[in-house]
C-alpha cells in the first residue's frame, strides 16, 4: 500500500497528536533540527522521541543531509549520526547523504555519491538489526547507476531505498543538460525504473514528493512511499489540499491576486465529501469553508488527513494509475514521461 510520511520538526509535539486517526500515521523528522539547534541532540533524539512528538505510529529519521548542505560549517559527521541512531526511537533511519547543488561539477557529484555510499556502509555495518535506508542521487542516468553499483550488491537485500533531489528538479532548479532535454518528469520516471530494476523487492521512497499532485505520478512509475512537510507549509500560506489536485488558496489578502488557484465548483463538490476531522464536524460546506479559512490549525489537520488518505481516491491499481497519467490526468509532462 502506498504511504505518505508527515514531515514534522522535533521542536514541538505534532498538532496531529490529539487526533488518533492522524497520530498513528507515519511521520518523518530529521536530525537536521539538531544541526540548526545543537541542544536538541540530547534533549530530543532519544528513546522518548515518539512520545515527545505525540505520535504512536512508524517514525522515519532523516540524517540531516539537506540541513548540512544549508549549514556547511556544522560539526556533523557519520559519527554524530551513528550516536543519534543508537539513542533514538525510530523505525527507519536514513543514511547521511550529500545532495548535489547547482554549483557542483560532475566530479563533485561523483565524490558526493561515493561519500554517501561509504556512510551507508558504515551505518549498515554498525547497525545490522536496524533499517538503514540509502539515498540515490544523480543528475544523469549514469550517476543514478553509479549510486546503485557502489552498493556492492547490497541492493538485492535492501528493504528500503530512497530517491533524493526530486523537489529541485520539479521546481526546475539544479537541472542538468540531460534532464533539461527530456524534462524533469521523464528523468524522474526513468530513475525510478532503474532503481526498481536493481531492487525488485525493496520499497522505494521518494523524498519530499508526497503531495497530492506529485505522489500519484511517482506511484505510477514505481515509488511506494514519500514524505511531505507541505501539509503545514500550505496551511501557513492559506491553502488546502484536495486529492489528485494542486493546492487551492482558501485564505488570502483579497486586495491582491490569490497566489494559487481558487476553489471552483468541482473542488467544492469534492470538499463536501471530505472525511477529515475538521470537515466532518460541520453541517454545511459554508461552515467547512469558514472553519478552513479562519484557522491555521484547521487547515493543517485537513491537509494532513488529505495527503495521508489521498490513495483512497486513486485508481485501484498501479497499472490503472499509470493509464490515468498516460492519458494526461496529471498533466502533459507526466503523460510524456509514460512514452
Amino acid at each position: 500500500m502506498p504511504t505518505v510520511w508527515l514531515g514534522q520538526s522535533v521542536d514541538t509535539s505534532s498538532i496531529c497528536s490529539t487526533h488518533p486517526e492522524l497520530n498513528q500515521r507515519p511521520f518523518l523528522t530529521s536530525l537536521g533540527c539538531a544541526i540548526r539547534r545543537p541542544s536538541l541532540r540530547r534533549s530530543h533524539f532519544d528513546g522518548q522521541l515518539k512520545n515527545k512528538l505525540g505520535i504512536k505510529g512508524p517514525l522515519m529519521l532523516d540524517s540531516g543531509g539537506f540541513a548540512l548542505l544549508m549549514n556547511p560549517n556544522a560539526r556533523w559527521t557519520v559519527r554524530e549520526v551513528s550516536k543519534a541512531i543508537e539513542r533514538t526511537d525510530a523505525d527507519i533511519f536514513v543514511n547521511l547523504d550529500f545532495p548535489p547543488t547547482i554549483e557542483d561539477t560532475a566530479e563533485d557529484r561523483r565524490k558526493k555519491i561515493v561519500k554517501s555510499t561509504n556512510n551507508f556502509k558504515t551505518l549498515s555495518e554498525r547497525f545490522p538489526s536496524k533499517t538503514i535506508m540509502p539515498v540515490v542521487h544523480g543528475r544523469t542516468f549514469s550517476e543514478i547507476e553509479l549510486s546503485l553499483r557502489l552498493l556492492d550488491g547490497r541492493h538485492a537485500k535492501l528493504r528500503w531505498i530512497g530517491l533524493g533531489g526530486i523537489v529541485p528538479l520539479l521546481q526546475h532548479r539544479n537541472v542538468s543538460r540531460e534532464i533539461s532535454s527530456m524534462g524533469a518528469e521523464t528523468f524522474i520516471s526513468k530513475a525510478l525504473a532503474i532503481i526498481r530494476n536493481c531492487n525488485p523487492n525493496a520499497k522505494i521512497h521518494a523524498f519530499g514528493a508526497g503531495g497530492t499532485r506529485t505522489f500519484p505520478a511517482l506511484y505510477a512509475f514505481g515509488a511506494d512511499s514519500a514524505d511531505s512537510i507541505g501539509w503545514r507549509q500550505a496551511a501557513g500560506f492559506g491553502s488546502i489540499f484536495l486529492p489528485m489536485k494542486s493546492q487551492r488558496t482558501i485564505k488570502w489578502n483579497e486586495t491582491k491576486k490569490a497566489p494559487r488557484k481558487l476553489l471552483d465548483n468541482d473542488d467544492i463538490s469534492q470538499l463536501r465529501q471530505c472525511g477529515c476531522p475538521i470537515c466532518r464536524a460541520t453541517n454545511s460546506v459554508d461552515a467547512q469553508l469558514w472553519d478552513l479559512r479562519s484557522d491555521f490549525y484547521n487547515r493543517s489537520i485537513h491537509n494532513a488527513w488529505t495527503i495521508t488518505h489521498q490513495y483512497d481516491y486513486w485508481p485501484p491499481t498501479r497499472a490503472a494509475m499509470r493509464r490515468l497519467v498516460a492519458n494526461g490526468g496529471l498533466g502533459a509532462q507526466w503523460a510524456k514521461a509514460c512514452s
